[in-house]
């Protein structure tokens, strides 16, 4: 039986279902239990984004409307964003629904009105949060104020149409995930972002695109995942009518990864299939760990690196480039040092930088430690080590108090099941299992 994957953001006490555009081509059972499952007790609002759905039937248009009404016996609120350049899904709700029981918006952002912070001060906050800023007006100094505040200085040279803009973010340490639309077209001028800023283009299009000194523009349509440009380079370019989302990482990330600076090295991913593995790791960072309410700092810390590999495996870069380490740095006395660091650090935040800082040698020094005499990376001992960690509380956890997930989280495992297959892989049993006995 398929499976309907209903994509959910928590903002504030607003939860916001983003069905996909098969949802009209699937049955409404399989769609009510899909909603069903979705649904976060602690919501009092409810937004249904249609947006990416062309077409429904009144089965379909039935089901949200009952869900709709279910919720509000609940005392949750809910609201519908039908696309508005699809007349068939507004004549379908307008015949089930000619009384608009079921308030609608045209866009997710006036939906949220009144239901999240809008201070444009409130980007530039550190530490988790989830902040959705919207603009609607002819003001293009308002609008050169919020890309300004969110990204970088910008000077937006000319703009074609009435200037919209809206932003949604959620942000935790060092990473941030934006939901951006643009719905005008502007050409701008955008300062150094001092962070690496990927794109991925949902609608719209991005063209001119040009580092300063450049000689060689580049254009990126719906489809396209794209390095905004170099951490330190003024890039200039035009929007037209963009939606899409904007992932930004500080720079330090790259270097806890591989133990030095890195910079990428082009616009573009390797292949469609490293982009698809890229996205693949920022939703889930997105839609599970910054989504959190107060997510745990050691598991921001993991989550973010996660990316910040992804990405580094994804993009052309200078990660591969650094100064050759002679053997004898790599002893046995460097490895041991690292390992009691490991041991002895393993519930912080700790990368290879900080492994390499505290055993008094380089991190190629202390990888070639460990895959000269153990056949392994650094960080891959850390793993091992946070393991048995996490075994321990396990076994001294009380089965109607903890968590298998609460405990994983606790050291560094963002995804339940990578945590148990790796578990099960160490132990021969579930964590479920250690937890239970």
């Amino acid at each position: 039986m398929p499976h309907l994957m209903i994509r959910q953001r928590q903002i504030g006490d607003v939860l916001v279902l983003t069905l996909p555009r098969a949802v009209g081509e699937l049955g409404s059972g399989l769609l009510a239990t899909a909603l069903a499952e979705a649904v976060v007790p602690a919501a009092t609002l409810v937004v249904l984004d249609l947006r990416g759905v062309a077409l429904v039937s009144v089965h379909t248009a039935r089901t949200l409307l009952a869900f709709a009404d279910g919720r509000a016996d609940r005392g949750v609120e809910c609201v519908l964003v039908p696309d508005p350049a699809s007349t068939a899904v507004s004549v379908v709700l307008d015949a089930v629904d000619p009384g608009a029981s079921v308030p609608r918006c045209g866009t997710v952002d006036q939906a949220l009105a009144g239901r999240v912070d809008t201070d444009l001060q409130s980007l530039r906050l550190p530490g988790s949060v989830t902040r959705s800023v919207s603009f609607d007006g002819t003001d293009v100094e308002r609008v050169e104020e919020l890309l300004s505040t969110a990204y970088a200085p910008m000077r937006i040279r000319s703009a074609q149409g009435r200037p919209r803009v809206s932003l949604t973010r959620v942000a935790a340490g060092e990473i941030s995930v934006d939901e951006l639309e643009l719905g005008f077209g502007v050409t701008y001028d955008a300062a150094p972002l001092g962070r690496v800023c990927l794109v991925d283009v949902e609608a719209g299009a991005v063209s001119e695109h040009l580092l300063r000194g450049g000689r060689e523009p580049a254009a990126f349509e719906p489809g396209e995942l794209f390095a905004f440009g170099p951490t330190d380079s003024p890039v200039s370019g035009r929007a037209d009518d963009v939606r899409a989302t904007v992932t930004l990482l500080g720079p330090d990330l790259f270097a806890r990864v591989v133990g030095h600076r890195v910079r990428l090295l082009g616009h573009r991913p390797h292949d469609g299939g490293a982009a698809a593995g890229l996205r693949t790791a920022i939703a889930h960072v997105r839609d599970t760990v910054l989504a959190t309410a107060d997510p745990d700092p050691l598991l921001v810390s993991t989550a973010s690196q996660y990316v910040a590999a992804s990405v580094l495996r994804a993009f052309p870069s200078t990660a591969l480039s650094a100064s050759p380490v002679h053997e004898s740095d790599a002893h046995f006395q460097t490895l041991r040092r690292a390992m009691a660091f490991i041991e002895s650090n393993a519930d912080r935040d700790i990368a290879a930088a900080d492994i390499a800082t505290g055993t008094s040698v380089t991190a190629r020094a202390v990888q070639l430690a460990f895959q000269q005499h153990l056949g392994m990376t650094p960080m891959a001992y850390l793993r091992r080590v946070r393991l048995e960690c996490a075994r321990t509380d396990l076994q001294a956890a009380d089965p109607g108090e903890a968590t298998v997930t609460r405990i994983g989280a606790r050291w560094g495992f963002s995804r339940a099941s990578t945590f148990a297959a790796q578990y099960r892989a160490a132990y021969g049993e579930s964590p479920s299992q250690t937890l239970r006995a």
